[in-house]
């Protein structure tokens, strides 16, 4: 099934974790896939993954950039419109916990760093690319975390502006979407749980919700067993999944919705 076939596909942080299951999973249905990162080695393995399974290299563009950095919008749609000539999803998934190196977890410094690139390139990405959406009827989805509803826990509080962007991405879902329903363009958001990726190598506190290993499903086993219903991390391939569910016609009538893939660790948390 290729539900994606000559649509072009933008997706920020897709050179790993969610972002990279993403970029493969539409590839794999035929769309053309802008992959816009920051680290070149890992841009780099993304497109190795690619040519591994025989997609064809005029049906993605990489571009490497710094989102924080006001002019990337600008030049991620010229590059995108320049060579496939319309825009039809954006996947916002570029995203960071906190900043390495960093020690007042309150300092103006971090609250910027979070913001800009968890909150402020998504909404200046989405406003440069909404043009041609609205062209091409296409939709949005933000990568956002369960952290917008129940904050990550730390005793030093290291992570209260992740959970502060998060949550003030899923109100810009929500009023974007708004805005656009009656031209035909769809905005949601995923919500990803305790997903297995590199993000928890950025990890630094062993506090309840916070792991740090380069394996985190061996260290956080006990607590995944004991927070998550299901029992288990999820896994990239499962958001991308629901990511490119959410992005095709099969949910033509979704729009301003906030989904969690959470293993059911919400309704766990509610309960508890």
């Amino acid at each position: 099934m290729n539900r994606f076939s000559e649509k072009v596909v933008i997706v920020t942080g897709g050179n790993s974790g969610i972002g990279k299951s993403t970029v493969i999973a539409f590839a794999k249905e035929d769309a053309k896939v802008v992959i816009v990162g920051r680290n070149k080695k890992t841009l780099d393995e993304t497109v190795n993954n690619l040519s591994k399974l025989r997609i064809k290299e005029e049906n993605y563009l990489v571009i490497q950039c710094d989102l924080t950095d006001e002019k990337s919008p600008r030049i991620i749609v010229e590059k995108t419109i320049e060579k496939y000539g319309k825009i039809d999803i954006l996947i916002n998934n570029a995203g960071q916990p906190g900043k390495i190196g960093l020690e007042d977890v309150y300092s103006v410094e971090l609250f910027d760093h979070i913001f800009n690139i968890n909150l402020r390139a998504a909404v200046m990405l989405s406003e440069a690319v909404l043009p041609y959406l609205l062209k091409s009827k296409g939709n949005i989805i933000n990568i956002s975390s369960i952290a917008s509803t129940i904050p990550l826990l730390s005793s030093k509080g290291e992570y209260m502006f992740y959970s502060m962007s998060k949550a003030a991405l899923d109100i810009y879902t929500k009023a974007l979407a708004g805005r656009v329903a009656s031209q035909n363009v769809r905005v949601n958001s995923i919500n990803p749980g305790y997903v297995a990726t590199p993000i928890f190598s950025k990890f630094s506190s062993n506090d309840q919700y916070i792991v740090k290993s380069e394996d985190p499903t061996e260290e956080m086993k006990e607590f995944i067993e004991e927070k998550v219903p299901m029992k288990r991390f999820g896994n990239p391939d499962e958001i991308a999944n629901f990511v490119t569910f959410v992005a095709s016609d099969q949910a033509s009538f979704a729009t301003g919705s906030i989904y969690f893939v959470d293993g059911g660790f919400l309704v766990k948390s509610v309960r508890d």
